[in-house]
C-alpha cells in the first residue's frame, strides 16, 4: 500500500486467518526487499509521487 500524503509505503505479507503476520512501513526513498515473496523483486520508492 502506498500513501502519498505521508510519503510512506506499507507492505503486508504472510496472510493468515484474515490478517497479516508480517507488516513493514517505510518512508519514500527506502528500497523494499520483496525477494522472499512471490513477486521476487526489490521495489525502489525514491521516485514515488507525493501529494
Amino acid at each position: 500500500m502506498v500513501d502519498p500524503y505521508q510519503g510512506k509505503c506499507h507492505l503486508f505479507t504472510q496472510p493468515r486467518d484474515g490478517d497479516y503476520l508480517s507488516r513493514l512501513s517505510v518512508r519514500y526513498g527506502t528500497d523494499i526487499d520483496m525477494t522472499n515473496t512471490l513477486l521476487d523483486l526489490t521495489l525502489k520508492t525514491d521516485e514515488f509521487p507525493r501529494d
